[in-house]
């Protein structure tokens, strides 16, 4: 700790001061009070409260409300990505690869995020910080779309419209924020692999199954 932040500490000061806190600490925390009051109804006072800590100590790592929940964004993200890096690293099969991202992406969410419902307001960004998200977004949507295609390749997948399919995937992931409860009747492992479980199924090639509409022309959809 420098001699500045010790000198700015006030006798009786609760101990869980700015020097306890992390950026994965902050946003673990107000994910589960947006969750409780919604974004709206949630102040800096709030979450400042919930972390045990001065609304001053919380400035020194977020500009305010937009700025916080831009960061719930980003760090949604990041797992995301991380979650498809990791799964291309560990194996080379498509299908594993799809069964990871869903464990991983899902357990991240519910552990560090609390499920993030906070995700359904990015309408609340500036657009310029919307414009930003968006374009992370579509780089997590590629690396994902690209498991699809190699898995489709490869045969292991039926013929089918990986876009279309990754638009699915990312649907169902993101609305698990509308009803997850950590205190539900299953846990996110079991979530998570229920998930993988379903949705690889139904892409895994068989023997005389169906394939998957190819995409629709433009001019017919």
């Amino acid at each position: 700790m420098d001699a500045r932040a010790r000198s700015s500490r006030r006798p009786g000061r609760p101990p869980k001061s700015r020097d306890s806190l992390t950026r994965d600490r902050i946003l673990a925390e107000s994910a589960r009070v947006f969750n409780r009051r919604g974004y709206h109804g949630t102040t800096l006072d709030d979450i400042a409260g919930a972390l045990g800590v001065t609304r001053a100590a919380l400035y020194y790592y977020v500009k305010n409300k937009q700025d916080l929940l831009f960061q719930c964004h980003q760090k949604a993200l990041d797992l995301a990505i991380d979650a498809v890096r990791t799964a291309v690293a560990q194996t080379p099969a498509p299908d594993e690869q799809l069964r990871l991202v869903f464990r991983r992406y899902i357990e991240g969410m519910t552990d560090q995020l609390a499920g993030a419902v906070v995700l359904l307001y990015e309408g609340a960004l500036s657009p310029e910080l919307q414009h930003r998200i968006m374009k992370q977004r579509d780089e997590y949507e590629g690396m994902l779309r690209q498991i699809i295609v190699r898995g489709v390749a490869q045969k292991v997948f039926v013929p089918c419209d990986p876009k279309l399919i990754g638009f699915g995937i990312l649907g169902a992931l993101n609305w698990i924020s509308r009803w997850y409860s950590p205190s539900g009747p299953r846990s996110a492992k079991e979530i998570a692999a229920a998930f993988a479980e379903y949705f690889v199924r139904g892409l895994l090639r068989r023997p005389m199954a169906e394939a998957i509409p190819p995409a629709m022309p433009d001019e017919e959809r």
